[in-house]
């Protein structure tokens, strides 16, 4: 379950915090399962430039800083502020953001990934979404197909179900320290059928729990949100909560912000404000998504202090 460059390696190392996990990549469509590493944790953002860059880079050779009317000081502060937050990283989500737990015990490399319909037989033009089953031995099953890992079998360790989804937990034989996790989404509570991973507007698939609350629609979306590429470095969560709605109808807006990184350590990068919202029908749980810019700004960080830029 979105883009960012992949790394060569299909693990990220874990560490102290929220569990680093697997999603799948937005944007163009991959000839096979392509994996994009995304993790929750501590990531140390670079000042203004130079490598790291997410998404397309974004020049402004030669900005001077803002200087601020009095008029405009508080804006100024404000955009300031979430910049520093953007250059941090940390905490990447707010307090009470639906976060996967870090499995308890392991040394190694874990990564989280769900199985897509690309991963069992699906093809362009069909758009990629995520799987669902109610049977958990169609669910091992499909595990059983995706269980190699660069030549190697991964053997079944482990097998979790809940309300929500099913869990096979792997050991890949070419890393006994590492763990992958298989999830398949119970049709039960989600379908997403109807979604389509390379786009961040439109269909979002079905919540199957009836009528749909505020609470369900919540953890779906964060639920969803860290397996996107919204969910990497250059990111943050800056707020979540209930959103505007038509009648019948409940939404939840996750409101963050995105750092493009310009070319050169000489250039500005790019600051969005982003507003990605999921709205549920009450009645029959159709869930659409769309992603809007709040706003956009330039700054850059020069020996750890960041400045607004102008031109």
């Amino acid at each position: 379950m979105a883009s960012s460059k992949s790394p060569s390696h299909p693990f990220e190392r874990p560490h102290a915090g929220p569990t680093m996990i697997r999603a799948r990549r937005h944007g163009g469509r991959p000839g096979g399962p392509a994996l994009a590493a995304l993790c929750l944790g501590a990531l140390t953002a670079c000042g203004g430039g130079g490598s790291g860059s997410s998404g397309s880079s974004s020049t402004t050779t030669g900005a001077t800083p803002t200087s601020a009317a009095p008029g405009a000081a508080d804006e100024n502060t404000r955009r300031t502020a979430l910049a520093e937050k953007l250059y941090i990283g940390v905490p990447r989500v707010p307090a009470g953001f639906v976060v996967d737990s870090t499995p308890p015990g392991i040394t190694g490399p874990q990564a989280t990934l769900h199985l897509l319909n690309t991963d069992l037989g699906a093809t362009a033009p069909t758009p990629r979404h995520e799987v669902c089953s109610n049977d958990a031995a169609e669910a091992l099953a499909w595990s059983e197909q995706r269980a190699t890992w660069q030549g190697s079998y991964s053997d079944l360790v482990e097998t979790n179900a809940s309300e929500r989804l099913f869990e096979f937990v792997r050991v890949p034989r070419a890393d006994t320290t590492a763990r992958l996790r298989h999830r398949i989404l119970r049709c039960g509570w989600l379908d997403r059928a109807a979604s389509d991973l390379d786009v961040d507007t439109g269909a979002a698939g079905t919540l199957k729990a009836l009528p749909v609350g505020t609470e369900a629609l919540q953890f779906a979306s964060e639920y969803l949100w860290q397996f996107t590429r919204f969910n990497n470095a250059d990111h943050v969560v800056l707020a979540a909560g209930a959103a505007g709605a038509g009648s019948g109808q409940a939404g939840w807006r996750i409101e963050m912000a995105r750092l493009t990184r310009g070319a050169t350590a000489a250039d500005c990068d790019r600051v969005d404000r982003l507003a990605w919202t999921h709205v549920a029908d009450v009645a029959d749980g159709v869930l659409t998504r769309r992603l809007e810019t709040l706003e956009t700004f330039r700054a850059r960080r020069e020996n750890g202090v960041v400045q607004l830029c102008t031109g």
